[in-house]
């Protein structure tokens, strides 16, 4: 019976040669397609287990082994992995994909525009041959001398689309109003911190805002011990004590959130009662400001006051402010400092860099933790020049101007907190 085992081993080689051919296909439609591949990696704050999530490092297919430490890592997910034979897996030409798209958009009538610096919408309007009346219509401004630098305006073809160019930016009001009254309920995990960690690169590896960590952690200060754990909520926000006679309306109107969100993250009903001393989060809420700690800063830094870290005009103070981007009130926790594309960003004061890297909105970033209890925030960087762990100086060059992130031009978004708390710059710098 000799025959047997070439049996076996003809089909162990066909089997191989079947995963073969169906590896090199798969290989040959990415790159026709343009996408790209993803080695798994074990080690990230996002395991590939129950969560869904999976750590990939993003690379060309044929990309070299020593290209592979360029490579970008981020967490994808959470989905179940699909394959070949999935009805809802499609593979499309990248370049089909960006025609159809650019040919939508040529198709529309009105062209979307971009504020530049020191624009008027009287500029935009005979730059464009429409009506400074058409262009207020169209996307509903209320006071036509406030338009800021980055904000997107939808100018209409023709006095006959002012209409139907209305009808798109109400839509898209509409679908963002719905998006913030609907966030998901709230979840969380928790993580122990390693050596090495800082809330900054913690909230960075979550993809949240470092207030939501300070804002859902009780945190003695900024600086936090290997071992310790740290609630992870699963989006932005806050978590609040309700006192008495807190109600879900007068949460909202004091973090300026929709009374909506807080019941949908925290699946409250229309007759469900707070109760006092019972935690309830508030999404994309921040941290309170509080004027006690601000004055504290004041006294700490009054023997050894920071310098300016750039020089340039303060497009947007400290304080509560109309976002550029959605337009929704919202409080600015830093001063955003207009200075050249480049330009050389000083540390402030002296002190131990504790994070130096891509933080989310703030796109690149450096913080630096000073001797007094204070930290400093530089964001939206076009370079960094220091690593994380260096000891620097007053003056110090730390990084270059830029507009990385959710940014509107070239300029410094310059933070002081006071154990994780925000407050106003201007009260240090000299």
């Amino acid at each position: 019976m000799s025959f047997k085992p070439r049996r076996r081993w003809g089909l162990a080689a066909f089997c191989l040669a079947a995963v073969s051919a169906s590896a090199a296909l798969s290989l040959a439609a990415s790159e026709r397609a343009g996408l790209l591949w993803g080695s798994l990696s074990e080690d990230g704050l996002v395991p590939r287990s129950a969560s869904g999530f999976v750590m990939v490092e993003v690379g060309s297919p044929t990309q070299s082994k020593a290209a592979e430490g360029r490579a970008d890592r981020f967490g994808v997910g959470p989905f179940e992995s699909p394959s070949l034979s999935d009805d809802g897996l499609v593979i499309r030409d990248a370049d089909e994909v960006r025609e159809e798209r650019e040919a939508a958009e040529a198709n529309r009538p009105f062209q979307q525009v971009t504020v530049q610096e020191g624009e008027t919408l009287s500029a935009i309007a005979a730059r464009s041959g429409v009506s400074v009346k058409d262009l207020v219509r169209a996307n509903e401004i209320r006071n036509p001398d406030s338009i800021q630098e980055g904000q997107v305006l939808f100018v209409p073809s023709s006095p006959e689309t002012v209409l139907e160019t209305l009808a798109y930016v109400k839509e898209l009001h509409r679908k963002e109003e719905e998006a913030q009254k609907n966030p998901p309920r709230v979840g969380v995990r928790y993580y122990t911190v390693k050596e090495g960690d800082s809330l900054w690169s913690i909230a960075n590896s979550f993809g949240l805002d470092v207030n939501t960590l300070f804002g859902s952690n009780r945190l003695s200060g900024e600086l936090i011990r290997p071992g310790k754990s740290v609630r992870i909520p699963n989006q932005d926000g806050i978590f609040v004590k309700v006192k008495s006679g807190d109600t879900v309306a007068s949460l909202a109107q004091k973090y300026d959130v929709y009374p909506e969100a807080i019941r949908s993250a925290n699946g409250l009903d229309l007759a469900a009662r707070l109760t006092a001393g019972e935690e309830i989060f508030i999404p994309g809420a921040k941290v309170e400001i509080d004027e006690a700690k601000s004055a504290l800063v004041e006294r700490r830094s009054a023997s050894a006051r920071m310098i300016w870290p750039v020089n340039g005009r303060i497009n947007s103070p400290f304080g509560w402010r109309s976002d550029p981007f959605g337009g929704r009130r919202s409080f600015h926790t830093g001063l955003d400092i207009k200075a050249p594309h480049g330009s050389g960003i000083r540390a402030a004061m002296s002190g131990v860099v504790v994070y130096a890297g891509w933080m989310s909105g703030y796109g690149k970033t450096v913080v630096i933790q000073h001797q007094n209890g204070t930290s400093t925030l530089y964001a939206h960087c076009s370079a960094l020049t220091v690593p994380a762990g260096r000891r620097v100086s007053q003056g110090d060059i730390i990084a270059r101007v830029g507009s990385t992130g959710r940014s509107t031009g070239a300029h410094l978004h310059f933070e002081v907190r006071a154990e994780g708390v925000p407050v106003n710059p201007l009260r240090s710098l000299r």
